[in-house]
């Protein structure tokens, strides 16, 4: 990713150099989802639409894409890209059909009912590849539903600015890893998984499929300072699902600012926190320079479906010290909940890559 994101930040600072944006605060993020939207879609006012920009800084940017002959405006306002070298570098997502598509053909399935909506409520993808799979309590082991698995996979494959970004994926009971990688097989993908038993079920999966740059390791992620190899690689896309407690998502927060890329972060952060935890997702945001860019409420559901009574009867006393509330097992079976789900990013201006420039010569 480093010569796309070179040639990238250069015109970047060329854009910030000049008198086009009026605007210091339009970051290199902003800039890239500008072009993003040029090369999708040839429209001028539906560019516009879609972005997050105001009128006075979007015009800037495309009045400085036409002084450097990367595309021309007509007077119909339509776009006609004069340069394709600079939009090849960015990632174009396919449609949410050719996702269904690419993902949905090749997971497993017990029955053909499977492939209706209704059962992917009801059903998750690890009990679709381990239908006898135990789930593990103590580690309040609940896959998400295949819906949902499927949708966040679309969303983190959406937001992908280059097939070569590094992504991380911490903790994966709802296996995402394997769905991004059926819809975009170049993603260079790592997993760290403390459950050994998926650890072995995504390898596997891996070399059923052929998968390049896929690797996993089954490691408690607030543990990664044994493995050097993780930590001398930057990540610039992460999914994780972390615990609900304000000491262990401490760890987490702590070990994640270890691993982020300088230029380009995109972590999508699911779960549902209370105040104290959202109190330390809040001083991560604030360390690391982030931002909320969006934010899915009840994104991901659940369901406690289980057959197993031992794992009923300890997410029952969980839920009791935890929510003061009290179920009966057979009541547990019934119940359904869901997750948010927050995506973070880094938008880097021109004084903070400055910054960097400057730290790395040192």
């Amino acid at each position: 990713m480093t010569k796309d994101i070179e040639r990238l930040i250069d015109l970047y600072k060329l854009l910030s150099s000049g008198n086009y944006v009026y605007d210091n605060t339009v970051s290199f993020i902003d800039f890239i989802r500008v072009l993003r939207l040029v090369k999708f879609n040839s429209d001028f006012h539906k560019c516009f639409k879609k972005s997050h920009l105001e009128l006075i800084s979007f015009i800037g940017i495309i009045e400085f894409l036409q002084n450097v002959n990367i595309i021309k405006l007509n007077k119909n306002k339509r776009i006609k890209i004069q340069n394709n070298e600079i939009f090849e570098l960015l990632y174009k997502p396919p449609s949410k059909r050719s996702m269904f598509l690419k993902t949905i053909g090749k997971i497993p399935y017990r029955h053909h009912l499977a492939r209706k909506l209704v059962p992917m409520l009801k059903t998750n993808l690890l009990e679709l590849y381990e239908p006898k799979f135990k789930l593990n309590p103590k580690s309040f082991q609940v896959p998400c539903s295949l819906k949902s698995s499927l949708k966040r996979a679309r969303v983190i494959c959406n937001r992908a600015y280059f097939t070569s970004q590094k992504a991380l994926f911490i903790g994966d009971d709802d296996l995402i890893s394997i769905l991004c990688k059926f819809i975009i097989p170049e993603l260079p993908i790592t997993v760290i998984e403390i459950d050994g038993r998926i650890t072995k079920l995504l390898k596997k999966i891996a070399i059923k499929h052929n998968f390049k740059e896929f690797n996993v390791y089954n490691l408690d992620f607030k543990e990664i300072n044994e493995i050097s190899e993780i930590l001398k690689t930057k990540f610039s896309i992460i999914h994780l699902d972390p615990p609900y407690d304000e000491k262990e998502l401490l760890k987490f927060t702590a070990n994640l600012s270890l691993i982020l890329d300088e230029n380009i972060v995109q972590i999508f952060l699911n779960g549902l926190y209370d105040i104290k935890c959202m109190s330390v997702v809040s001083n991560f945001i604030t360390k690391n320079k982030l931002s909320i860019s969006d934010y899915y409420r009840s994104f991901s559901s659940y369901s406690f479906k289980s057959t197993d009574s031992k794992y009923l009867k300890y997410m029952k006393n969980q839920l009791k010290l935890e929510t003061d509330l009290k179920f009966k097992e057979k009541d547990l079976k019934e119940i359904e909940f869901s997750s948010d789900l927050y995506i973070l990013e880094k938008s880097l201006t021109e004084q903070d890559i400055n910054s960097y420039k400057l730290q790395e010569n040192i």
